[in-house]
């Protein structure tokens, strides 16, 4: 593989699980011979993995957070700034203090939630999909003394696909373990049909676990609409749940400023390359959430497609290594 020419500028946007991952490889491979920028507008990494855990009190906001500057230790440059603007023609970056080329660009943007796609939600509605709603979340649980439960997953995308399911079981542990289980219903809806099969499929296997814990599960329901007033969650063809908590996963889009850019294709994000996360934009790569792929929106995934990112922009910018495409062994 030919060396590249000259000092490079990377620029990462977006500090997640797949941007630290891409920013850490990067730092180490490249060292101090060329730049690597990390921009976000947050000053803390958020391992949002973890919020479930903040929801029933087995961890706290600071116990799930890291400060994004210990990147500098790696060769990172951290850049806290609100980015506004992506123009891959010019290769440029526009941020709220300024703009800033890149050589090569790493998009790593995740999922904003959008409770306002689903009418009624943001009134009615708990989640855990963003720190301060989990923290809500948790206090308003501290405080349940009993009725129904509905935990729900509306159409569309959205992060960490398996936690919905694994919700619904740490609320039966949770309130076990407070003595109220008894006076608790907890059911469950999904957009997707009722499983069936072997018993040793994982989907045939949870509808089975969650029965065995008495919590109901509804199969085939879409969301149209929530009514605060009524606690109801309105479905297609007038089908009906009601609820005295509703805990569901908000809408989720690609974020704002990927939209406006133009660079976002799809509501599931930038489409990609598969095995080699490159976008139709010269030298613009696009890892995690924000990343269309037949994949999981999850922290494992982004993990494994910063690696491989990093890795083929050292191994082009040096001309030491091949690049390697992309396998995922967790999807």
């Amino acid at each position: 593989m030919n060396l590249l020419n000259g000092r490079k500028q990377i620029v990462i946007l977006g500090g997640g699980c797949g941007g630290i991952v891409a920013a850490t490889h990067l730092g180490r491979k490249l060292g101090s011979s060329h730049d690597v920028t990390l921009i976000d507008r947050r000053t803390d990494h958020i391992f949002m993995p973890a919020f479930l855990l903040l929801m029933v009190g087995q961890r706290q906001p600071e116990d799930i957070s890291r400060k994004l500057k210990l990147l500098e230790k790696r060769n990172v440059k951290v850049v806290q700034a609100e980015i506004e603007g992506i123009d891959p023609v010019r290769q440029e970056v526009k941020l709220d203090s300024g703009s800033i080329h890149y050589d090569f660009l790493i998009v790593s943007l995740g999922m904003q939630t959008v409770p306002g796609l689903i009418p009624g939600f943001a009134e009615a509605a708990h989640h855990a999909w963003e720190m301060d709603a989990a923290v809500r979340l948790r206090r308003t649980l501290d405080s349940f003394q009993g009725g129904r439960i509905l935990v729900g997953i509306p159409l569309g995308p959205y992060r960490c696909p398996p936690a919905p399911y694994e919700a619904q079981w740490m609320l039966d542990i949770y309130f076990k373990q407070k003595g109220i289980r008894e006076r608790v219903e907890i059911e469950f809806f999904t957009r997707e049909p009722e499983p069936a099969g072997e018993a040793h499929n994982p989907v045939v296997w949870m509808d089975a676990e969650s029965k065995r814990r008495n919590i109901k599960q509804h199969y085939e329901f879409v969301v149209r609409s929530v009514d605060p007033q009524k606690k109801t969650v309105n479905g297609l063809y007038g089908y009906q749940l009601s609820y005295d908590l509703l805990f569901m996963i908000p809408p989720h889009r690609p974020a704002q400023v990927l939209l406006d850019s133009g660079l976002a294709d799809t509501e599931n994000g930038i489409r990609v390359d598969y095995d080699s996360l490159a976008t139709k934009w010269e030298n613009v790569y696009a890892i995690g959430d924000c990343a269309d792929m037949p994949a999981s929106k999850a922290g494992g995934v982004a993990h494994q497609e910063g690696d491989v990112v990093a890795h083929n922009l050292a191994a082009q910018i040096t001309g030491r290594g091949e690049p390697v495409p992309l396998r995922l062994h967790t999807i």
